[in-house]
């Protein structure tokens, strides 16, 4: 068990994710380094190369001969971000840990702040930017995915998106335990922590030439798909509900409405049209129950990781101290 009171000398993993990011590598690590150089406990940093095609691997390699506190987890091929985070905590070995985005968008002297609660016996701590640069149309769909994960997770949480947090080894063990609501690390640790809170960060505009980093539209859609089949397990299970009352009460009222339009004689439209949703309303209902089988079977048959680890690239100077 860790004592609260000493985790502000425990060491810390700083875990950041790289794809295509052979123009940013060398700029992160300098920001950093004048950063970690002042923690007062000893600091590792993790970069996890995920599937890149350009240079990265070698500039990592590179920053990695002059550094021993570097860290290099290589991928077999491109997961995603999310995938990319977890392999970095799976591989962390100090109590505390950073995530942080290569692209410097957040402030790397904003680190000490983040690490700062788990002194107080947070276990959690989410990054919220303030002053963000990015598009209107980012911005907007940054708030809209937010409130829509908000309000379907129960977590309450400013900025899902914000790439900057510290948590405790602890709860990232446990988000590792999570099977597939591991894909939304985030949400998932603030479900698990026992105490969290949010802190303030700054923000930078985003670096035009990295556009091969960047999730596209389609991307985004489709991490979002995830979460309402993954995280939200009980989702096919309400629709079904909903939709079998909605059956059964229009059917009721279809029953009525045909025996009064036989007894006075009135045309039948009324009937049609509420028969008519109610055949609607039954047919969603079975979607829906469909859907529930298919997401069991999937849960039940899914045995696909989501990332594989191709090599763990150790720093120079452990090797030479186990020499």
């Amino acid at each position: 068990m860790i004592h609260r009171e000493g985790v502000r000398t425990l060491s810390t993993s700083i875990i950041i994710p790289l794809y295509n990011s052979a123009d940013l590598i060398a700029a992160c690590h300098s920001a950093l380094v004048d950063v970690i150089d002042n923690l007062p406990s000893e600091t590792e940093v993790i970069y996890v190369d995920d599937g890149s095609r350009d240079q990265t691997i070698e500039i990592a390699h590179q920053i990695q001969a002059q550094d021993g506190r570097v860290r290099v987890v290589e991928l077999a091929t491109n997961y995603g971000q999310h995938a990319a985070i977890l392999a970095g905590i799976e591989h962390a070995r100090n109590p505390n840990i950073v995530t942080f985005d290569v692209d410097l968008q957040c402030d790397p002297r904003d680190i000490p702040r983040i690490l700062a609660p788990l002194a107080n016996g947070y276990d959690f701590v989410s990054g919220v930017r303030v002053g963000r640069f990015d598009s209107t149309q980012r911005r907007f769909f940054s708030r809209v995915t937010t409130a829509l994960v908000r309000h379907l997770s129960g977590v309450p949480l400013r900025d899902v998106g914000c790439p900057l947090n510290a948590l405790t080894n602890e709860v990232a063990r446990e988000i590792g335990r999570c099977g597939e609501l591991r894909r939304f690390a985030k949400p998932l640790a603030a479900r698990l922590a026992r105490n969290l809170t949010e802190i303030e960060v700054r923000h930078a505009p985003h670096p035009i030439h990295k556009l091969a980093s960047t999730y596209s539209s389609t991307r985004l859609v489709n991490l979002f798909m995830d979460f309402l089949v993954t995280a939200l397990g009980d989702v096919f299970a309400w629709a079904f509900m909903v939709f079998a009352a909605l059956t059964v009460a229009l059917g009721i009222t279809t029953v009525g409405a045909t025996a009064a339009c036989i007894a006075t004689g009135r045309p039948m439209l009324l009937p049609l049209v509420t028969g008519a949703l109610c055949a609607f309303s039954g047919l969603s209902m079975m979607v829906a129950l469909a859907g529930e089988y298919m997401q069991r079977i999937y849960r039940q048959t899914s045995g696909v990781p989501m990332y594989i680890v191709r090599r763990v690239h150790e720093p120079l100077a452990r090797h030479e101290q186990c020499e």
